[in-house]
């Protein structure tokens, strides 16, 4: 149906406000009014006045407020809007000036802090003239509006699939995931466990659930039909920080340990048939929009970051005692396009 067959004078088109539909996309991608806002750098009451003129608009209920989720009409619409602002925004980005700015990089937390973060000297160091901002984030972040030239994230396998189509996506290294907990309590439990399936007695940390502890137990040959944590802390840096002050055993890799490990604050778990090179849950990924792997600054940090991993791999061999392998893997996964 065009404009005229529509009743409309020719060469309008019907359209929401556009602050409005900013909020909901905001709201859709954030999962609430407030993270809505802080994406959007305004009040709540913003959102919440924006949300509510786009439902009186469209003339239907987007936002279960019950739940706080979308509806199934408010599901269909935001996916549509997300795919028009994002065109809307490249068309308009292309014309922008090429000033490249800062490679600005987001790194699931856990890595940020415990692995990268320490590491950024020596890329600044060897690319003076290159600015390098890192933030730590537990999503993937928007592209088109967060500003974001590339981004590291932990996806388990089956999720992979989840990520957007017009992604490039590079997977740089898959380590396996072992049992670790403090030297009082691995000395607890080293001596009273014979094989993985005995660990199911022991008290296991878990993040956000207890995905990782079944697939490990499963990878053993182990049944967990009636498998039970001993709680959830909802984030691998605070299973660890548990698992540092004697509250249990966690799964980890040598990316979250490597210090503790050394120090000694975390030890790992040993039994004859627990395996160290074969267990994974998943890998980190390198994610951006494939125009972002042509920018200099990115293919300066992309090619430091591959040699940090293997000089790592190499270091892991040498001071740790676990018969691991990081499993260096830099192949691209899929490219957005």
């Amino acid at each position: 149906m065009d404009d005229q067959d529509a009743g409309l004078p020719s060469g309008r088109l019907p359209m929401p406000p556009f602050g409005a539909l900013r909020a909901f996309e905001a709201y859709g991608r954030a999962g609430g009014v407030r993270r809505a806002a802080e994406v959007l750098g305004v009040s709540h009451t913003i959102v919440s006045r924006h949300l509510r003129a786009l439902e009186d608009w469209v003339g239907t209920g987007l936002i279960d407020r019950a739940t706080g989720t979308l509806t199934a009409s408010g599901r269909a619409y935001h996916q549509d809007i997300t795919v028009a602002l994002r065109a809307l925004s490249r068309a308009s980005v292309q014309f922008m000036p090429k000033d490249e700015g800062p490679t600005r990089v987001t790194c699931v937390s856990g890595m940020a802090q415990a692995w990268l973060a320490g590491r950024l000297s020596a890329f600044r160091a060897r690319y003076p003239g290159q600015e390098l901002v890192l933030r730590p984030l537990d999503r993937l972040p928007d592209f088109d509006h967060d500003a974001i030239t590339a981004d590291i994230r932990y996806v388990r396998q089956e999720g992979l699939g989840l990520l957007p189509d017009d992604l490039t996506i590079l997977e740089i290294a898959r380590p396996p995931m072992f049992p670790v907990a403090s030297p009082a309590v691995a000395a607890e439990v080293t001596g009273r466990i014979r094989c993985a399936a005995d660990l199911m007695t022991e008290g296991l940390l878990t993040a956000e659930d207890n995905h990782e502890w079944r697939n490990f137990f499963v990878q053993h040959q182990v049944p967990t039909p009636s498998f039970q944590s001993s709680g959830s802390l909802g984030h691998a840096s605070l299973t660890l920080a548990a698992a540092r002050h004697g509250q249990g055993v966690a799964l980890a890799n040598v990316y979250l340990t490597y210090d503790d490990l050394v120090k000694g604050h975390l030890v790992p778990i040993f039994a004859p048939d627990i395996k160290y090179e074969e267990i994974t849950m998943g890998a980190y990924f390198l994610v951006a929009p494939v125009t972002h792997w042509r920018r200099p600054g990115f293919i300066a940090f992309r090619n430091w970051l591959l040699q940090e991993i293997s000089a790592f791999d190499r270091l892991c061999a040498s001071t740790l005692h676990l018969p691991h392998g990081i499993r260096l893997s830099p192949r691209v996964v899929r490219r957005g396009g």
